[in-house]
């Protein structure tokens, strides 16, 4: 049997994060292309490129007429696909308050070119907003290509991503009507919930137990009817007894809540990169060099505000034209530290202060605290205005129901700010 292509080593793939929770679905087949495609995306690129991808990277054992025909199906599928997406506001790229959607096609062209022995395609100019200058938005997640190739079912690359997107935070919950939408999943499709549990979410453990996103996962029912998916991963998979019955929010299973049976596949979950390391990741600094600069971290040589102090000067410089290798010069300033005594000219008392999103090295003698807000008005806004699909899926008929649900269960509290209310959640770096 032939192995894939081994490409694109320690590549790191990002997407904005309304991309993550858009409503499609793939098949096997158009999967691998659209990872292949996101696999050759540059952090500099400003508009889709066209490429050719080819057949050994998308299919691994066949060849042949029977083979070349699917490709050639596919490639007719995949151009009339289209993203049931989030609109994003212009200029900023951020999402709206008062959320849209509408529909996007995915490929500008997608055809089989036997001279060249692969597909050539590009994406859609029209969703360049949602893949490339991703750190203008600052609202995406980043993921390890080679952990997304680990998986087969494209149901559970997206379940991957929608964890992926709540890292930080160590659990995500939905309801399976949500899930469904986003993993666009009919309603007469696994028309009964084991059905579904054993297809998708049982899958999805399954084969994400192999990656850096292992997750166990709750069932919270009422009436006997499943009304929530809580998964669990990073640091909280990692704290569940071996059983997955006794530490979960400290609670016995019950009529509310049944807990999934392969929580023996997470036992030792991986912690999470830290957003500094990702960032790093992201403009192409190799794991070799992370290790070198996370040891001079630790030993203290310089404060983690010197990390965001270098991005920040040599991506300017990057813009200016003056760098055309970021990762390099990244590199070399933290090593070399050529730019350490102009960073501490700008600090009044130099001293490690927390960085929004950020971890920090892993043997640092004080914990840091990393603050979560939303305005009240905002969340109501989402909730009254969630879109003509969303909006038949929200379960709470009240929105005092919906913020116990989503906001405050999961450990946010109201607190009055500036005259405004705000939903604040506190959580330990």
């Amino acid at each position: 049997m032939k192995k894939p292509l081994k490409q694109n080593a320690d590549k790191i793939v990002a997407q904005h994060n309304a991309l993550v929770n858009a409503r499609f679905s793939f098949v096997p087949l158009q999967m691998r292309l659209f990872l292949a495609l996101l696999a050759r995306i540059s952090l500099d690129d400003t508009e889709f490129k066209e490429h050719v991808i080819p057949v050994s990277e998308l299919l691994f054992e066949r060849h042949g007429g029977s083979a070349y025909q699917q490709l050639d199906e596919m490639c007719d599928d995949i151009t009339s696909f289209k993203l049931y997406i989030e609109i994003l506001e212009d200029g900023t790229r951020k999402r709206r308050r008062r959320p849209k959607y509408d529909y996007i096609p995915l490929m500008a062209k997608a055809g089989y070119d036997g001279d060249v022995g692969g597909i050539v395609a590009a994406f859609n100019p029209l969703i360049m907003p949602y893949l490339l200058q991703l750190r203008e938005s600052g609202n995406f997640t980043l993921a390890d290509l080679d952990e997304l190739r680990k998986l087969k079912s494209p149901s559970s690359v997206r379940i991957y991503w929608l964890l992926k997107e709540y890292s930080d935070f160590g659990q995500r919950t939905v309801t399976p009507e949500q899930l469904r939408f986003m993993l666009n999943i009919a309603e007469n499709e696994y028309p009964r919930f084991s059905n579904f549990k054993a297809r998708v979410l049982d899958r999805a453990q399954l084969e994400l137990a192999r990656t850096d996103m292992p997750f166990t996962y709750e069932l919270e029912r009422q009436n006997q009817l499943v009304q929530r998916i809580k998964f669990l991963f990073g640091y909280d998979a990692a704290n569940t007894g071996s059983d997955g019955l006794d530490e979960v929010q400290g609670t016995q299973p019950s009529e509310k809540t049944e807990l999934s049976q392969h929580s023996e596949n997470v036992e030792k979950a991986p912690i999470q990169e830290p957003a500094w390391v990702q960032a790093l990741r992201l403009i192409g600094v190799s794991l070799r060099s992370i290790k070198q600069i996370t040891k001079q971290l630790e030993a203290k040589e310089y404060p983690l505000e010197y990390v965001d102090f270098v991005l920040s000067r040599i991506g300017k410089q990057h813009q200016l034209g003056k760098v055309k290798k970021p990762a390099g010069a990244v590199y070399k300033a933290l090593v070399e530290k050529y730019l350490l005594e102009e960073y501490l000219a700008g600090q009044q008392t130099p001293k490690m202060i927390p960085v929004k999103k950020t971890g920090v090295a892993t043997r640092t003698k004080m914990p840091l605290l990393e603050e979560v807000a939303f305005p009240l008005r905002e969340v109501r806004d989402m909730y009254e205005n969630p879109g003509p699909f969303l909006k038949r899926q929200l379960q709470e008929p009240t929105f005092e129901l919906h913020l116990e649900a989503i906001y405050l269960s999961q450990g946010f509290v109201l607190v009055k700010r500036d005259g405004e209310d705000w939903l604040i959640k506190t959580i330990l770096s």
